[in-house]
């Protein structure tokens, strides 16, 4: 899943926790520790939150914001991403 993970963040550049957990029907706490991973890795950073209002109806996945940093592209079969 890491693999997939890194590829669709990379292809959408930001993405939010509650976007990846829709995309790849997993709970937010199935994704985290890959993100954990990837911002190890320096291949993802977290993007400081935005705020649409104050009614606070809206998840807090909604917010949390992911980032690709890298600028040259990794190969699906590098060893590394593993």
């Amino acid at each position: 899943m890491l693999l997939q993970l890194q590829d669709y963040i990379k292809n959408r550049q930001i993405v939010s926790l509650r976007e990846l957990a829709t995309h790849f029907r997993a709970p937010p706490a199935a994704i985290e520790p890959i993100l954990e991973q990837l911002i190890r890795k320096g291949r993802v950073q977290k993007v400081a939150p935005g705020h649409c209002g104050s009614c606070n109806q809206c998840s807090p996945e909604t917010f949390e914001l992911y980032q690709w940093r890298i600028s040259n592209a990794i190969r699906s079969n590098d060893k590394s991403a593993q």
